[in-house]
């Protein structure tokens, strides 16, 4: 049996192996930070990640108009941060590639090579640098961009997904804000709005606009007439007398009257005679009423409020049946 002496002794050995174990994990953790850190940031190609970026099919970015360099290099730092979370190479050169378009649309001095330097040296206290120098109208199309960053190459992971969300919550935008600009990168991403909730989609619609130097005119225009609504075609031999109940360009709300008809019964030749009570006819969905004739027939179409009438009487007129 072992003697009380013994036993501390063994307790001692105990402790001391216990130290080597937890300075060796701290000596890990340390070197996998150190490997993090460093991303290989001097074994990059940076003279074709700038070729490449001289290539994206994108319009003037509003960062070109942003004539304050030490905002444009916290956008840019933020942005940058983004791609630290995932060093994947492909998904690292892919990012790395639309920053550096930024970071040519804002004419900033600073190499690409500097500003990723930099942003390893920098914390979350760039997030209040942020909201304190880059001017609030830059806050969307920041937010914008750094969904773009995030899911280049697929969908972001988990610790992007939640730096995206903390930046947002200190920005203070609101979480139906944040899921319209999510909508808008997702399009600008993908050149199509397939698969978007009509309900979304007028949201997205709204400021779709103001983001047509990253999305073709095509993408506009189709995302326009996906919220077109024919609630009245109605050719005069198929009525007696027409009503509309609400004026030109009214906003109207799904199951609102908006017009009324009588029409005929049997013989169309019987047009001075009024069968009966009216026809109503109601709103099938929500959004601004616009109201024209063409080839005899009343037509009323709801849409955005953004769209205009000549533009769904063309698109009518292309797809009568």
């Amino acid at each position: 049996m072992k003697s009380l002496l013994d036993i501390q002794q063994d307790i001692r050995n105990l402790e001391l192996s216990v130290k080597e174990i937890t300075e060796n994990i701290r000596s890990i953790q340390s070197d996998i930070e150190e490997i993090r850190d460093s991303s290989d940031i001097g074994e990059l190609d940076y003279e074709q990640i700038e070729l490449l970026s001289r290539h994206l099919p994108f319009g003037e970015h509003p960062l070109e108009r942003l004539d304050d360099g030490r905002s444009c290099r916290i956008y840019l730092e933020l942005l940058l941060n983004i791609v630290r979370l995932d060093l994947e190479a492909e998904n690292e050169i892919n990012r790395l590639v639309f920053i550096n378009w930024l970071r040519i649309q804002a004419r900033l001095s600073w190499s690409l090579e500097e500003l990723y330097k930099d942003c390893f040296t920098r914390g979350k206290e760039l997030f209040y640098e942020f909201a304190e120098e880059v001017p609030t109208e830059y806050w969307n199309y920041f937010m914008v961009d750094s969904l773009i960053v995030a899911n280049i190459g697929g969908k972001a992971n988990l610790e992007i997904l939640e730096y995206i969300v903390d930046l947002s919550t200190i920005l203070g935008i609101s979480k139906d804000n944040l899921r319209t600009l999510s909508l808008i990168a997702r399009i600008v991403l993908c050149q199509n709005i397939d698969n978007i909730n009509r309900t979304y989609m007028k949201n997205v619609q709204s400021c779709l606009k103001r983001y047509r130097f990253y999305v073709s005119d095509d993408v506009i225009k189709v995302s326009m007439e996906a919220l077109r609504d024919i609630v009245v075609e109605l050719h005069d031999d198929e009525v007696i007398e027409f009503r509309w109940k609400v004026w030109q360009m009214s906003k109207v709300e799904k199951g609102q009257l908006i017009a009324e008809c009588w029409k005929f019964k049997g013989s169309s030749m019987l047009r001075t005679v009024r069968p009966g009570e009216a026809e109503e006819i109601r709103a099938t969905s929500s959004g601004m009423l616009f109201q024209f004739r063409d080839n005899n027939t009343y037509y009323g179409v709801i849409a955005h409020e953004s769209d205009n009438k000549g533009s769904i009487k063309a698109w009518v007129k292309a797809n009568r049946r």
